[in-house]
């Protein structure tokens, strides 16, 4: 079975897991934070040829190596879009097995992009800007 992310799907559960954590003492959020980062860094651990880590303040997902480019930004086009592995391959001029390779990061790491994307939500909503869809007159 293919897993698919929806857009909103994981902010009751962020929320809720939010409120539990300010429950928490000090030392038991630094525990929970240590338990979080060490599983991310396992995950970060695989050999991937295409994709490779970065240096980012809370975003832990893959790019693609030699690119501005998120692993999981070529996956959500290839949905989107309805893109088969080569058009994608060839839409964004990237080998076949890059393509690949994002798909099966990107499908193993469900997790990881529904939480970045939620946290993504939240800062936006933070400074201000609406996500809300809006229609004009025409």
């Amino acid at each position: 079975m293919e897993s698919r992310y929806t857009p909103g799907s994981s902010a009751a559960p962020l929320q809720e897991i939010k409120a539990q954590v300010v429950k928490l003492s000090i030392s038991e959020r630094l525990e929970l934070m240590s338990a979080i980062v060490q599983s991310l860094q396992v995950d970060q651990a695989e050999n991937w040829q295409y994709l490779e880590s970065r240096s980012h303040a809370w975003r832990q997902q893959l790019y693609l190596k030699g690119r501005k480019l998120l692993a999981a930004i070529v996956w959500q086009d290839m949905m989107a879009n309805q893109l088969s592995s080569e058009q994608a391959a060839e839409n964004w001029s990237l080998p076949l097995a890059a393509i690949d390779e994002v798909i099966r990061y990107c499908d193993s790491h469900q997790e990881l992009l529904k939480l970045e994307a939620a946290e993504e939500r939240n800062r936006l909503a933070a400074g201000g800007v609406s996500l809300e869809l809006t229609t004009t007159a025409g």
